[in-house]
């Protein structure tokens, strides 16, 4: 089994992204696909799905600074009308995600809203562990159940 290292050594779709317009965003891409032990193959597919997301974005669809979950589920299903999505493929795009924000080449991820549920779910988190006196091993397991009655 190759490692990452050795392919990335002696793969051209790497060396091609390299050199093009987000080499260096490839680069810090390839370090933690390295990081996160990934194989050969493995590192094949997600460079490129990389490369063909950077395509997709150079033919105006958006720009590199605007991507997001939103948009990356937008070009999967342009994605999807052409060849099969891979079950690692949101995986290998969500750590792109994570490697440009760590980059700050893109904005944070959204926080989602709070609802009402939300609030409660909190406070009554809070009420056990101030009030009650519980340890966080005890409301963790209090969770659940708190959580299903809230969504009854």
């Amino acid at each position: 089994m190759m490692v990452t290292e050795e392919y990335l050594g002696r793969s051209r779709l790497f060396q091609r992204l390299k050199s093009g317009p987000h080499g260096q965003l490839v680069e810090l891409y390839a370090a933690r696909l390295v990081k996160d032990g990934f194989v050969a193959h493995g590192t094949w597919r997600c460079l490129s799905l990389v490369e063909n997301l950077l395509r997709w974005i150079a033919r105006g669809r958006v720009k590199l600074t605007d991507l997001d979950e939103r948009i990356v589920e937008r070009y999967l299903r342009h994605r999807a009308g052409k060849y099969s999505i891979q079950a690692g493929d949101r995986a290998a795009l969500k750590r792109l995600l994570s490697v440009l924000r760590e980059a700050r080449v893109i904005a944070p991820a959204a926080r989602p809203p709070i609802t009402p549920q939300d609030r409660i779910f909190e406070e009554f988190n809070d009420y056990l562990r101030r009030q009650r006196g519980l340890a966080p091993k005890s409301i963790i397991r209090h969770l659940p159940i708190v959580r299903q009655f809230l969504h009854e």
